[in-house]
């Protein structure tokens, strides 16, 4: 989930510079922010109200559900964001890839589709009066970079495998702690009334290698972007690299509790040895579970001896 946040001139912490006055009105006149706090989801559910005295933590059952809610939304967009900045820099530039994902088999409607930056400053602590509490600001915006129609940078690509590239820079403000800055894109609709989100990411300046384990591959192109791999190899083809995939889908099969395989082919291997694993989760001893383990052989939602004996039933038929 990414976030950034919009202060208005009058919800400003005291002695701050938060209110990016102009820019707060474009974006609350877009999702017709009438109260305060306000919270938009994807650009397309607003949620007004929170708690007095500063009581942020009540919000919480509310806004897990609405995060449940949308962060199984899938898109065909994927975005990489790389540049130059090294410490002690005033100036940040930027390339920023878009890609339509190559598994797709339909065209992309682009209408009305563009990218949207802004640059962000995170965690900046800070004294709120009205409930007397200092709290730390999140991804406040700074630098509304496409604020303008003349910056605005429509999306092209419509097919799978597709891409295209926006560059620009902007300069920073020794007001700023430039470790916490902070580039955030937004594939967004910018239609009449239709401000859905397909796409987010936040990108910290320090981290605008595009290669940053140096095998060759963008990150967006990297299905291991921080660890050395320029074969790729990913026998069970869930778009993360052997190399540093946690769970193989090939050996992360019911019953192979130790996850051991055999070949290149990654066959799985169920025997005593995943019993005595078993045994071991049950009376919590040997390695802790992980989430790869399949273990719930009833599928009934619990853990217990009937999965055990079934284990073992499993492995007196041969593995089946």
């Amino acid at each position: 989930m990414h976030t950034i946040e919009w202060h208005s001139l009058n919800y400003t912490p005291d002695d701050s510079d938060f209110c990016l006055e102009a820019e707060y009105s474009i974006r609350a006149a877009m999702y017709n922010v009438s109260g305060i706090p306000h919270t938009e989801w994807n650009g397309v559910h607003g949620q007004v109200g929170g708690y007095g005295g500063g009581n942020w933590e009540q919000m919480y059952p509310t806004y897990l559900e609405l995060y449940e809610t949308y962060v199984v939304g899938q898109t065909p967009y994927s975005i990489g964001i790389s540049g130059a900045y090294e410490p002690g820099d005033t100036e940040v530039s930027f390339d920023v890839e878009l890609l339509i994902d190559s598994g797709i088999d339909t065209t992309v409607d682009n209408t009305d589709m563009y990218l949207e930056l802004f640059v962000s400053e995170d965690s900046i602590m800070s004294y709120w009066s009205t409930v007397d509490k200092w709290e730390n600001a999140r991804y406040v915006a700074r630098k509304y970079i496409t604020k303008s129609e003349n910056t605005k940078l429509p999306i092209s690509i419509t097919s799978a495998g597709e891409s295209e590239t926006f560059s620009g820079y902007f300069q920073l403000s020794d007001a700023w702690e430039h470790d916490k800055v902070y580039i955030q894109a937004i594939v967004q609709k910018l239609g009449s009334n239709d401000y859905e989100v397909f796409q987010a990411i936040s990108w910290n300046i320090n981290n605008l290698d595009p290669d940053p384990d140096g095998d060759g591959l963008t990150y967006l192109y990297d299905n291991c972007p921080n660890v050395y791999n320029p074969d790729q190899v990913d026998v069970d083809d869930d778009q993360i690299g052997d190399v540093c995939d946690p769970c193989n889908a090939l050996a992360a099969v019911l019953g192979n509790v130790n996850l051991d395989a055999s070949g290149e082919d990654y066959i799985p291997i169920i025997d005593v040895a995943d019993v005595l694993a078993f045994s071991d989760l049950l009376n919590d001893t040997g390695l802790p579970p992980n989430d790869c383990q399949q273990v719930d052989l009833l599928a009934d939602g619990t853990i217990n001896d009937w999965d055990l004996f079934v284990l073992v039933d499993m492995v007196m038929n041969g593995g089946n």
